[in-house]
């Protein structure tokens, strides 16, 4: 009981996954949730969930669009991920986004959500521990994957809508990738002293 990690083994996924502090990374595309996820697994000697929306839509979409039963698939799946790969997490585990960001994107190019779907974004309050929002204050980075900055202005708003219309407390982070993790260090350590 004192080395759960030593001892995960001897635990189910779903138990060893409940007993980590999930740190969900969101916000807008080029606000770099990405390179920041997977520095944090490296400052903390942990592991990280990449986004898996991204994987999908690299071999699936055409014309740069997905359905949105296909936006569906993407959730489900990168919930199932999330549990595996979790497993070879200690402490903490960082999570490149999840559900409500998928929700923001079935809305904006389909003007809609899925039930299913919609229930994934609303259980994503219990689902992870800490949220972290990456602002928008560093430089866009325009790939084939994202349609321009106005966008992303226009998904960040999305995205801080979205949280408050569930509820649901963040931190949102700003500069450097540096003083990015050393804010989300405060906020975890503020957190575990609380």
């Amino acid at each position: 009981r004192n080395d759960l990690f030593a001892h995960r083994s001897f635990l189910s996924p779903r138990v060893y996954f409940d007993h980590l502090t999930k740190v969900v990374l969101l916000g807008a595309p080029s606000t770099g949730k990405s390179t920041l996820t997977e520095k944090l697994a490296e400052h903390f000697k942990t592991t990280f969930m990449p986004e898996y929306g991204r994987e999908y839509w690299e071999l699936n979409n055409i014309q740069r669009r997905l359905t949105s039963e296909q936006l569906l698939e993407i959730a489900t799946t990168h919930r199932e991920r999330e549990l595996a790969m979790a497993f070879d997490a200690k402490q903490y585990f960082f999570i490149d986004t999840n559900a409500i960001t998928t929700t923001i994107f079935s809305e904006y190019y389909h003007g809609d959500t899925l039930p299913r779907l919609r229930e994934l974004a609303n259980e994503t309050k219990e689902r992870y521990n800490v949220v972290i929002l990456c602002g928008d204050d560093i430089a866009y980075d325009d790939t084939e994957d994202r349609s321009g900055e106005a966008n992303r202005a226009d998904f960040q708003k999305a995205t801080i809508a979205e949280l408050n219309e569930l509820g649901i407390e963040y931190h949102e982070v700003t500069g450097s990738v540096q003083e990015r993790i050393s804010e989300v260090s405060r906020i975890l350590e503020t957190m575990t002293k609380g």
